[in-house]
């Protein structure tokens, strides 16, 4: 419905100007005799005039039989639009134009002409009597003045027909001639038309004027509404135009020189694009107008400074880039409006009849101003301005409207956010809160995962410095004794030698096991595999493997059983525990000590099966007991033979017996001996 209303609209626009041709004039004659209201009528002088180029014949020249037109030019245009083979016309130069007009016969009624103005200057003789004219027409630039005014005379015909001769000088307009159509008619007829026109025009002013400062007021007090601004200057400039063209208004106000005139329209002209490039671009934005609004910017602002300096002849030619700009604009504006009309945007439909009405008057004055139309109104694009104007600010009104509404909604929502900005403070607060005390314990686990990383990177460097130096010096002396093997001198102690590398070769895989064991567990990759086994077999099978270095010291080994000795436990990360603490015992135990392993049931206490194993050794103070599971410093301590070690081997242990889910104890004084108790699970404990 809305698009058929749009076609609608479109269909009257383009017709509204449509009616009965006035008679047109051929080879110099306009026939007026079948006039249907010969009291009442107004018509155009257009046609074909006889046309005289570069005379000027005044009208006793014409009593001669030598004076015969050689052409007949179309009127109104300009007279560098006539092509001849007998002459060739220029833009400066002068001509005579004459045109008989016929009556009905006796037709003695007042008439009264109306003569807009000519290219630059002219002289009317009507019937051989001089009227008036504009300026001074003369046959070279020294004596030609340019003129501008509108002019009306009342006429009395003597006689059936009307010979009006007009002589026309231009050397100072980039065109010559006249380009609005010359107005015959009863006199009361001509004078309302001439006098409702005046009175437009004036209206169309006041009424531009003040919309123009209302827009310019609105974007004031609002700057971010620029498209307000800019439409206000295009409106400024649209209502300053009527004052140059037309009637002249600006002559009721005060004198002003023709020069002026032409360069205060140019301006206007000038001002108006500018104006109305920016507000296309904010009314619909794009990349393609905001380069065309920058370049109409540069090239008007700079034709604006020029024109207050070049002559007419010169700065006149910009014509030829405003009118193709300003149509441009519109027609980018019809297609951005037709395509919002289709998505049915009532907005859009109201832009595009307006656009298509504003685009109508645009060609009309192009054509008015090269003297190509046949319209008696003159220049439009002013008058059509004005609906344009109204819906403009229609749509603005619509626009606050619209705002008001959106604003009381904020409104609203606002009140109601403020009536509950205490809940939803102490809300806000209490998960603020929340989150702050988990980013505190993220932190603070993070800061001791950062401190376990750190103490877990100086501790592995240090181990594997102690493990290279511990590792060096076995394999070294176990070289070193199979080389004096080779020699014969060494062959007796061979045994000797032979026993020596074997317990280097084991304090090598001690360390290797260890290290691997405990590299694993940082790792978290150790193998559990946990079952019900016999604790006795373990500590039996360690003591031999220990009973020759402990021979070798002379230290007497005890073993005690009392009650079961099942428990439930890795068997290899056992015999590691084993290993380990035997070895520490026969290491820090002097010649002639004692070591005592005891093995006990403790179920019924809860303690589940506890190995013991005590020495008589150099013991240890009590503050390195304090730390000696948990500590990060790495210390192989000698033993009493100057036995090696990598200081791994008690962490280790705690570590595997955490592991078999049980618990390692230690007592001791220093030079008194040390004892380590292991309690390990009967049963398989559940996590």
């Amino acid at each position: 419905m809305r698009i058929r209303i749009l076609l609608l609209s479109l269909f009257v626009t383009l017709n509204l100007y449509s009616k009965v041709p006035d008679p047109v004039a051929l080879k110099g004659i306009l026939d007026l005799r079948e006039l249907s209201n010969p009291d009442h009528f107004v018509v155009k002088l257009n046609g074909e005039w006889e046309f005289y180029w570069m005379k000027l014949i005044r009208p006793h020249d014409f009593k001669s039989d030598n004076v015969i037109p050689a052409y007949y030019g179309k009127v109104p245009s300009y007279w560098t639009d006539y092509s001849t083979e007998s002459f060739k016309t220029t833009s400066f130069g002068y001509a005579t134009y004459r045109l008989t007009v016929l009556f009905p016969s006796g037709y003695k009624n007042a008439l009264a002409i109306d003569l807009p103005v000519f290219d630059s200057s002219y002289d009317i003789y009507i019937n051989g009597k001089y009227l008036g004219g504009n300026g001074t027409p003369g046959k070279s630039a020294d004596d030609t003045k340019p003129e501008y005014k509108r002019n009306f005379y009342r006429l009395i015909p003597d006689s059936d027909s009307m010979t009006i001769i007009i002589n026309v000088s231009n050397y100072d307009h980039r065109r010559g001639g006249f380009w609005l159509p010359v107005k015959l008619g009863t006199f009361t007829e001509v004078q309302k038309m001439l006098a409702n026109s005046w009175a437009a025009e004036w209206s169309v002013i006041s009424l531009l004027l003040g919309f123009s400062v209302f827009f310019l007021f609105l974007f004031i007090i609002s700057p971010k509404e620029k498209i307000m601004g800019f439409f206000s200057i295009a409106t400024i400039g649209l209502a300053l135009r009527p004052l140059f063209t037309s009637h002249y208004l600006i002559l009721n106000l005060f004198s002003i020189s023709w020069l002026w005139i032409v360069r205060l329209e140019f301006i206007g002209l000038f001002i108006v694009i500018i104006g109305w490039s920016w507000f296309s671009t904010n009314l619909y934005p794009s990349k393609f107008v905001r380069i065309l609004a920058w370049i109409n910017t540069m090239i008007f602002f700079t034709l604006f400074v020029l024109t207050l300096f070049l002559p007419v002849k010169v700065f006149s030619y910009s014509s030829l880039l405003y009118y193709p700009s300003m149509i441009l604009l519109i027609s980018y504006l019809i297609y951005e409006s037709l395509i919002g009309s289709f998505k049915k945007n009532t907005v859009d439909i109201i832009y595009f009849l307006a656009f298509v009405l504003l685009l109508f008057g645009g060609i009309n004055d192009i054509r008015v101003s090269m003297g190509q139309s046949n319209s008696g109104s003159g220049y439009l694009l002013t008058y059509i301005i004005v609906p344009f104007v109204f819906i403009q600010a229609s749509l603005l009104l619509y626009k606050w409207v619209k705002s008001y509404q959106e604003k009381e909604k904020l409104q609203n929502e606002l009140e109601f956010v403020n009536r509950n900005l205490e809940l939803l403070i102490n809300v806000r607060t209490k998960e603020l809160q929340t989150r702050n005390v988990e980013i505190e314990k993220q932190n603070s686990k993070i800061a001791l995962q950062n401190k376990q990383l750190s103490d877990t990177i100086q501790l592995k460097n240090r181990i594997f410095s102690v493990i290279a130096h511990d590792l060096r010096s076995p394999v070294v002396n176990i070289l070193y004794m199979l080389n004096l093997l080779k020699e014969k001198e060494y062959k007796e102690k061979y045994d000797t030698f032979a026993n020596s590398s074997i317990q280097y070769a084991q304090l090598v895989i001690s360390l290797l096991e260890n290290m691997l064991v405990w590299g694993r567990g940082q790792e978290d990759k150790i193998k559990f595999s946990p079952e019900k086994r016999d604790l006795a077999d373990i500590i039996l099978t360690n003591l031999s493997i220990f009973k020759e270095t402990a021979d070798k010291k002379s230290i007497s080994v005890n073993f005690t059983q009392v009650g079961s000795s099942t428990a439930f436990f890795d068997k290899d990360l056992l015999d590691i525990i084993i290993r380990n603490l035997l070895s520490n015992s026969v290491k820090y135990t002097p010649r002639g000590g004692r070591i005592s392993i005891l093995l006990k049931d403790k179920t019924m206490t809860g303690e589940g099966i506890m190995l013991k194993i005590c020495d008589n050794g150099v013991g240890m103070p009590e503050v390195k007991q304090k730390y000696l599971f948990t500590s990060t410093e790495i210390e192989s301590t000698p033993g009493t033979e100057n036995e090696k070690g990598t200081g791994l081997g008690l962490k280790l242990c705690n570590d595997l017996v955490r592991i078999n889910n049980g618990r390692i104890v230690v007592e001791s004084k220093l030079n008194e001996g040390t004892c380590f108790s292991i309690f390990l699970p009967v049963e398989k404990v559940h996590s």
